[in-house]
């Protein structure tokens, strides 16, 4: 084993997703799921305006807050201004995993994750999850692929605010679990937020070319999160390259 703690990130390192929220009949659905339950009558395009205007807000709101480049917001807070009353957070959950069931059309695990995973956890190995994602749509697609129960700790972007390539994020995890960096490693296939977040917190990290991007496109993005030049080891894997990363 060639680190003790191996962080990954989730959609396109473990997890083979695809959501599009721009679909005529989300926004459809979602006019009617709230007036169905909560009484919130909007129509379609100004339910659809609004929620991307208050996604801004809050990002722009959130950033002025922690001063972070990358802020990271929590999606219940736009939904629950586009519903216009308070909303348990039972309720809230519910409409959030039924967002983003509706405007998702994949969701499964990649091949030989779980080998992978397993591995790691027989030989004693740490693992720990850094994704750029919200809580309420997140918790559920880890449950529904099974992979919740590898995880020493899950780090997700929405609870602390701030998202990767933000060093503090991976800092944080860092810190609480005490963690060697030169034992450590980041597993995940964007360069720009995983190489981007190795690099500002000086551990290595292996990229997964997951959708086959160029190499002249990756060794671009390279160069512009600072991995070239940050001293640290960068390990470049094909798409499935999962038997070399142990």
């Amino acid at each position: 084993m060639r680190y003790k703690n191996y962080i990954f990130d989730l959609y396109g390192t473990l997890i083979d997703i695809h959501t599009d929220e721009n679909q005529q009949e989300l926004w459809e659905f979602m006019s009617k799921y709230l007036e169905d339950n909560f009484g919130t009558t909007v129509t379609t395009e100004v339910l659809r305006r609004d929620y991307r205007i208050i996604c801004s807000e809050e990002e722009q709101k959130l950033a002025e807050q922690n001063g972070s480049k990358h802020p990271e917001i929590k999606i219940e807070n736009v939904w629950q201004r586009l519903i216009g009353k308070d909303v348990t957070i039972k309720d809230m959950r519910k409409l959030c995993n039924t967002f983003r069931e509706k405007s998702r059309d994949k969701l499964v695990r990649y091949d030989g994750v779980a080998e992978l995973l397993n591995r790691i956890k027989a030989d004693g190995g740490k693992i720990y999850l850094l994704s750029n994602a919200q809580r309420l749509f997140t918790e559920k697609e880890l449950e529904d692929t099974d992979l919740v129960k590898y995880f020493d700790d899950i780090f997700i972007s929405s609870d602390l605010g701030i998202k990767k390539p933000d060093g503090n994020f991976m800092e944080a995890l860092i810190e609480k679990h005490k963690l060697v960096k030169s034992e450590c490693v980041m597993v995940g296939n964007e360069v720009l937020a995983d190489c981007g977040v190795a690099a500002a917190a000086g551990v290595d990290v292996i990229y997964i070319n997951s959708y086959n991007h160029s190499d002249s496109s990756i060794q671009s993005d390279l160069i512009k999160c600072g991995a070239k030049d940050a001293g640290i080891t960068v390990e470049l894997l094909p798409a499935g390259g999962y038997d070399n990363i142990y």
